[in-house]
Formats: C-alpha cells, sequence, structure tokens
C-alpha cells in the first residue's frame, strides 16, 4: 500500500475516509427516514377509528337482481339474514351497510336543510350517506352521543328518519343542538319529504386512519334499500370460528346467494395501512443494510489503520504510553470519521426530509427527537465498530512490534 510518505498511500487514505464518511452519511439519512416512518406508523396504530376491530367479521351479499327486483324483497332477506346470525351461539351483536369503513369506497348525496336557502353562491351542501340496519352501530361499537339509533319500526312506511356523525352536527348546527333537525334529500321542492335527525353517533374514520372524519349521514336500510351489504358480525371469540354457521344460515334462506370478501376487521384496518407498512419496511431494510456498510467501513479503514501504524504505536507504548492512550489514538481517529459523516448526514437529512411530509402522521418532518436518537444509535455502533481495532492495538507487545520492524 505504500511507505509513510508515499502520496499513493496519503490518497489512498483519504478515498477511504472518504467513503467511510458517506456511508456514515448515508446510513444516518436513511435511518433518521426510517425512524420517522416508524414512528408515524406507530402514532398511526394507535389513532382511534371510531369503532372496535376485535372480534368482529365482514362479509359482503350482493343479491341477484332478477330475484330481488324491488326494495321489499331485499329488506325482507337482509332482515331475516340479520335476525338469524344474530341468534347463532357466540355472536354478541349482527348489522349491515352499503359501505364498509376504511374499504376505500364512497357515496355521497346532496341535501337541503330547513330553513336555509341555496342558491348559485351557496349551493346545496354534499355529504357522505351510508344506508345502515338497526344493529349496525352495536356491532361496530360505535358510541351513540345523543338521541337514539335506528329501530325496526323505522321502515318504508314510517317517517323518514336519519342519523349523522359528531363533524356532520358541527359543521351544520355549530351552536345548536342539531337533534330534531330536518333536512330534505336532494333539492328543496314545494312538498318536502322531510327526514328528521333521530341520533347523533361518534366519528367513523371512513377514508383512512390518518385522515379526519367527514360529516356523515345514515340513512335506514328499510327506506332506501340497495342490493349489496356489508355485513358486520361481532363475537366474543374469534369470529372465524362462527363463520360457517354463518354460511349456513344464509344458504338456508337462499342457496343461490354466496358470500364473498370474508375478512375479519383487524385485516381490514391492516390492509388500509399496507401501503405505510411497505414503506417502514423497505427503509428500514434499507437503513439497515447501510448501517451495516458503515460498520464494515469503518471497521476495514481502523483495522488498515491499526496495521499501518504498528511501528508507531509500538514506539509510543515503549516510550510509556498506556493501553488507554493508544485507545483513545485509535479511537479519536474513528471519531473524526464518524462526526463529520454524522453532520453531513444531519445536513442531508434536513434538507430531505421534507419529500416524507405525505407519509407522515402526527409527526414532524423535523422531529428533534428521532434525529437525536438515531444519531446516538448510529454513533454507538459505529465506535463499536472501531473498537476491536483499537484494543488489538492496545494488546501488542512493544518489544515484538520493534523487533519485527527493525
Amino acid at each position: 500500500e505504500g511507505g509513510r510518505g508515499s502520496t499513493t498511500g496519503r490518497r489512498r487514505n483519504r478515498l477511504r475516509n472518504g467513503l467511510v464518511i458517506a456511508e456514515v452519511a448515508l446510513a444516518l439519512v436513511l435511518l433518521s427516514g426510517a425512524g420517522l416512518l416508524i414512528k408515524s406508523f406507530a402514532r398511526l396504530q394507535n389513532v382511534n377509528p371510531g369503532f372496535n376491530p376485535r372480534n368482529a367479521l365482514t362479509f359482503e351479499i350482493s343479491l341477484p337482481k332478477m330475484q330481488y327486483s324491488d326494495d321489499a324483497s331485499i329488506v325482507r332477506f337482509n332482515n331475516e339474514a340479520q335476525r338469524r346470525i344474530a341468534a347463532l351461539p357466540g355472536v354478541e351483536a349482527a348489522g349491515f351497510s352499503t359501505i364498509l369503513p376504511l374499504a376505500g369506497t364512497n357515496s355521497d348525496s346532496s341535501f337541503a336543510i330547513e330553513g336555509r336557502t341555496s342558491d348559485k353562491k351557496s349551493p346545496s351542501p354534499d355529504e357522505e350517506r351510508r344506508e345502515v340496519s338497526p344493529d349496525y352501530f352495536r356491532a361496530l361499537q360505535t358510541p351513540l352521543i345523543r338521541g337514539r339509533f335506528f329501530r325496526d319500526a323505522d321502515n318504508a312506511d314510517a317517517p323518514l328518519v336519519i342519523i349523522v356523525n359528531q363533524a356532520f352536527a358541527k359543521k351544520f348546527w355549530p351552536n345548536e343542538d342539531a337533534l330534531g333537525k330536518r333536512i330534505v334529500m336532494g333539492s328543496m321542492s314545494k312538498d318536502p319529504k322531510w327526514t328528521t335527525i333521530v341520533g347523533i353517533v361518534g366519528d367513523i374514520r371512513h377514508f383512512g386512519l390518518d385522515i379526519d372524519p367527514k360529516p356523515e349521514m345514515y340513512v335506514p336500510f328499510a327506506q332506501s334499500a340497495y342490493f349489496t351489504t356489508i355485513y358486520v358480525v361481532r363475537s366474543n371469540q374469534d369470529p372465524r370460528i362462527v363463520f360457517s354457521a354463518i354460511r349456513r344460515e344464509i344458504q338456508t334462506i337462499d342457496p343461490a346467494v354466496p358470500l364473498a370478501n370474508v375478512r375479519t376487521f383487524e385485516n381490514v384496518i391492516g390492509d388500509s395501512v399496507a401501503p405505510r407498512r411497505l414503506s417502514v419496511v423497505l427503509l428500514g431494510v434499507f437503513a439497515g443494510v447501510a448501517v451495516l456498510l458503515a460498520s464494515v467501513g469503518i471497521y476495514g479503514v481502523m483495522s488498515f489503520l491499526v496495521v499501518q501504524r504498528t511501528h508507531e504505536l509500538g514506539v509510543r507504548m515503549a516510550l510509556g504510553a498506556q493501553r488507554s492512550d493508544v485507545l483513545k489514538l485509535v479511537l479519536g481517529r474513528s471519531l473524526k470519521l464518524i462526526s463529520a459523516g454524522t453532520i453531513i448526514g444531519l445536513i442531508v437529512t434536513l434538507m430531505s426530509t421534507h419529500t416524507l411530509r405525505a407519509l407522515l402522521y402526527s409527526v414532524s418532518a423535523f422531529d428533534t427527537a428521532t434525529f437525536a436518537l438515531v444519531t446516538v444509535l448510529l454513533g454507538a455502533i459505529a465506535l463499536a465498530a472501531s473498537y476491536l481495532p483499537a484494543m488489538r492495538a492496545t494488546r501488542a507487545d512493544p518489544m515484538v512490534v520493534l523487533g519485527h520492524n527493525t
């Protein structure tokens, strides 16, 4: 590799040192990004979705339009299916809806509020709408804030009623009680069919755990039937155990009706955060590889430094240098490389983490705690990688070293 005075040796040393600094800087950038994503993902997992996903099973039923051509037949089938499922051993509650939370689908409807005019400057509002069964919120364990849930009596012959969430009530009646207020679906007419708000429920995060709940209104399924329904069955045990019994009950009603998209609600939540989980895993793997490369690079450079300076270290120890002095000398060189890489890495990190903002939830792209933690972690790993060569240098016998070099 060249003598101690060789220009080529010095250039190669600079190249090695530069590569180590670059490895440390890159590892710090990747570790910081991974740390931010992990912290964000952990906070996302603790978000309250507005329902209890544990021990809840979901599945979809689509009734053939030829056999179930009118609302009455659709309502009869689903009411009977819900009744049979709720009566099964181990089932605590069963309900159904036209749209499942976190499933990636939506439906909205325009409406007019009693006593409020609309024109081109202030058009009729348009918000999310779902058709649900009376026991749907009980199956989800979504809390009732005020009023009541739907009843079996809220059928096609009964007065039109609706349940709204807290976000809906706060948006349209911020300083009033929304309970008892009336709206009309669609636009206002001379003879409006008023729909009365009979209940206010807690907010459900329908569009994602990282998206704030939107105003939503819930209509009794019996007053607005649809041929596709999604059931929620809550059990006091693993809900998959009762699925075979649920299938038998549905086939008893109509053997031609299939059950599709059978999942636990925990799987539904898992699927909704899958892209974020993939980002965490990928960046975590890259960060781990970068840390490994940086550690190997530091170990190699320090090992080479010890070999290169064997004679010098032997002279120092022969002249009275203690093992601790040699250890400090080698680790000090390593610390300089680590510090240089850390400073460069922090600068690059601060310049680049804004690109992760779209993937972060409730975490700043410049989270000081995360940066401090990954810096300390990387520094500790890097110093550990340089500790072995340093210890090897302190164990050398100065007489053997000097005799070998004479």
